[in-house]
């Protein structure tokens, strides 16, 4: 009788967490070009204005990982309604960071002044939100990249006064907004380890030299630029760690919310470490498939050297489409709350 209630148990709680894999029916996605479905395409197209209000941007599958992005994996993995206003070479906030970008003839938009007004904008459209709940619906946010990096804080060019703490600070703000609008499950993907991209790494580690993302970088000493940048991302990924909960359990500051720190740098560095587990033959997690000009024209994939789902990195700076479809499987156990690179934290029901 024990045993059958046991095995009963066990049923179930595979049962549940199946279920809960599979456990919401949108997915709200903030960021950069890690997670931009098109969105900058819009900006562009339409002289620097976001899609009006209740509208949506054209979507495609050719992301900057050279296929679907994560987040893009991620929904139609679990059967759920992707809703991304990620845009490439966003910011957290322009007032910290701001890069201008002459394509729209403006600065390129931010997480803060552009994503979450659009956001805050449609959440009363049925177009966009058909069956928005505080339940079914997941907020992700992943930025950084674009923050930390060249033209950023990496060279001193962040905004007069600013610091890191600036910067997560902004991280808060953002999950302030999507908390009063009725959200209630957050998931923040932490800092990517990017002194191993080749746009970061030392050309002994397979780093480029100047590159269409960077096209300075041999004036500058290489190697102290990449210890640098090691630096931040790692100082960003320990104030989240201590500030989430910090947030979540001593200020309280979202009450009933379940809130999931994904640690997309740990899974990186493990697919930089022991690519035959994550990668297809031959692995290639130094080099890069599309190998282009500094700027940024005759671009060459390097076929000869295996495929795109061989490499970690589509670019000198952005993920594979491979290693995305592995980031977007993990996203999935991090939201299902049974994943080793994921930690949750406060009081809400899923």
């Amino acid at each position: 009788m024990r045993f059958s209630i046991l095995l009963a148990a066990a049923s179930g709680s595979i049962a549940a967490a199946s279920r809960d894999r599979k456990s919401f029916n949108n997915l709200v996605a903030f960021g950069d070009s890690y997670t931009d479905n098109g969105r900058l395409g819009h900006y562009i197209n339409n002289g620097g204005k976001a899609p009006p209000p209740g509208q949506y941007h054209s979507v495609t599958n050719t992301t900057a990982s050279g296929g679907l992005s994560w987040a893009q994996f991620a929904a139609q993995d679990a059967g759920a309604r992707l809703v991304d206003y990620a845009v490439s070479g966003a910011t957290c906030s322009n007032s910290i960071v701001e890069r201008d970008f002459a394509f729209i003839n403006r600065s390129f938009p931010s997480v803060l002044e552009d994503e979450i007004p659009s956001f805050t904008a449609d959440v009363k459209f049925k177009s966009i939100f058909p069956n928005r709940t505080p339940e079914n619906t997941v907020y992700a946010l992943w930025i950084g990249t674009n923050d930390l990096g060249f033209d950023a804080f990496l060279s001193d060019s962040q905004a007069p006064g600013t610091t890191i703490s600036d910067f997560v600070d902004c991280i808060w703000t953002v999950f302030d907004t999507i908390y009063k609008t009725g959200g209630r499950r957050f998931v923040l993907l932490n800092e990517a380890p990017l002194e191993l991209s080749p746009l970061y790494a030392h050309p002994d580690n397979g780093g480029t030299g100047d590159s269409q993302f960077w096209s300075t970088k041999t004036n500058y000493n290489i190697t102290q630029y990449s210890q640098k940048i090691k630096q931040y991302t790692t100082n960003v990924n320990t104030i989240f760690d201590y500030g989430v909960p910090f947030q979540v359990a001593v200020k309280s500051r979202w009450p009933k919310a379940t809130f999931d720190l994904f640690d997309v740098h740990s899974l990186l560095v493990d697919i930089y470490n022991q690519p035959r587990n994550f990668l297809d033959a031959p692995y290639n997690v130094t080099g890069y498939y599309r190998h282009c000009s500094s700027t940024g024209g005759d671009c060459v994939d390097q076929t000869a050297l295996g495929g795109l789902s061989g490499f970690m990195w589509y670019d000198e700076l952005h993920p594979s489409a491979k290693t995305d479809e592995i980031i977007a499987d993990h996203f999935l156990d991090v939201v299902a709350g049974k994943s080793k690179y994921g930690t949750r934290y406060g009081n809400g029901k899923k």
